[in-house]
């Protein structure tokens, strides 16, 4: 029978230990007949080798408790509905437990229940889960407890993943048909360049004639990478981990960002993206009531591009020594179109900021599909022609020494 360890609140205080049982549930079932209210439990492990144990409860914490971005979807949107009905936060919580969970969702949200019950927020719960619940989704959470509005809260996060979800999937579904053809295309040269070219070089050196000098250094690259692949992935392998470790610090990243930005079709799907949230967010903050001066701290944290990040801490201590955000953001004009400082300039007079992003949000998510539809619509050409360039290039690697070497024997 394994061994848990709890850490748990009595009416004495807190407690921690161990305590044996089949599974998880059991064991907060005793715990829960003792008078403990359990914050945390997991299985003992004996073997504690420092830093690597502490990797090995991390890697087992990651991977038990999780949520995707379908079901936080499902978890925002029903416990809205709840919540507006009257029933109580635990009640709501407790219906997505039903079947006690060891893993996934169902384990993120029990001790969510046990936290709330000890007497801590909700939103300081979901806080304790930073993977799944971001900075943006927590800011519009706590606002809502504040305001007695969890539900309106929580019906507005839930439309707002939706969006970000059928973004997401508009474009997977745009690079989903180049990679396939790609990808398709790359392996059949692999195959061919692997099984058929070496046995052309045999037939071709058995008969006494010279190959072409495409093939012979098509030839000779097979040949060194099935000799030294191993040296290959090696290479790779450095390579991967020192671009990866320049993309993380802070100058790569900037730079990168900005190579990104400039580029002919990626450059504007990221901008006209970051674009879009920037002012859906920042909407949902003014409508519910999100203190600006932490608004772009956690805005900066919810945007992919490191440069709309170092955008929104400017804006922010521009705001704070006394500027408007349409001043704030013009400065910024880079980032942001010149309808867009208009617009929140306009809005600011008449007061309605909130309404104004959210239009903002609602144009840019629409520029951003009609980008994905042109490129789409270019996609389809190039491909044409990246394929008739690549059977092209295996007609003069394979088929024409093949002819000129059975013309010859002829």
């Amino acid at each position: 029978m394994p061994e848990f360890e709890y850490k748990a609140v009595s009416r004495d205080g807190m407690k921690s230990g161990m305590i044996k049982a089949g599974d998880e549930s059991e064991a907060q079932d005793r715990l829960l007949k003792l008078g403990l209210s359990v914050l945390s439990l997991r299985v003992h492990r004996p073997l504690r080798l420092g830093l690597i144990g502490a990797w090995f409860t991390k890697l087992d914490s990651s991977i038990s408790e999780r949520m995707s971005f379908s079901e936080k979807i499902l978890f925002t949107s029903q416990l809205s509905s709840m919540i507006k009905a009257g029933l109580p936060l635990v009640d709501a919580l407790e219906t997505f437990i039903e079947q006690k969970s060891e893993s996934g969702s169902g384990r993120i949200i029990s001790k969510i229940i046990l936290k709330i019950q000890t007497g801590i927020k909700f939103s300081q719960a979901l806080a304790e889960y930073p993977k799944v619940f971001n900075p943006a989704y927590l800011a519009v959470v706590r606002a809502g407890e504040n305001s007695g509005t969890l539900g309106e809260s929580l019906t507005y996060l839930s439309a707002q993943l939706r969006r970000e979800n059928d973004l997401g999937n508009k474009v997977k579904s745009a690079l989903i048909y180049p990679a396939v053809v790609i990808t398709a295309m790359v392996t059949v040269m692999i195959f061919i360049s692997i099984s058929v070219i070496p046995k052309i070089l045999l037939f071709a050196e058995s008969s006494g004639q010279k190959l072409p000098g495409y093939t012979l250094a098509l030839v000779a690259g097979v040949s060194f990478l099935t000799k030294y692949w191993y040296l290959v992935i090696m290479v790779l392998a450095v390579f991967f981990v020192l671009f990866s470790t320049y993309a993380k610090s802070h100058s790569g990243s900037r730079f990168i960002g900005g190579v990104v930005l400039r580029l002919p079709i990626i450059g504007i799907l990221v901008l006209r993206y970051n674009q879009a949230r920037f002012a859906r967010v920042l909407g949902g903050f003014y409508a519910y009531g999100v203190d600006i001066i932490s608004s772009f701290g956690i805005l900066a944290d919810s945007l992919d591009s490191p440069l709309f990040r170092d955008a929104c801490l400017r804006i922010n201590n521009r705001i704070t020594s006394g500027q408007t955000l349409a001043d704030s953001i013009s400065l910024e004009g880079q980032l942001f179109p010149s309808i867009m400082i208009r617009l929140i300039k306009g809005a600011e007079k008449t007061g309605d900021l909130g309404g104004a992003l959210d239009k903002l949000a609602l144009y840019y998510e629409e520029e951003l599909e009609v980008a994905l539809r042109n490129i789409l619509a270019l996609i389809e050409p190039a491909l044409v022609f990246f394929l008739g360039f690549g059977v092209l290039a295996l007609a003069l690697v394979v088929v024409v020494p093949i002819y000129k070497i059975t013309s010859t024997i002829k």
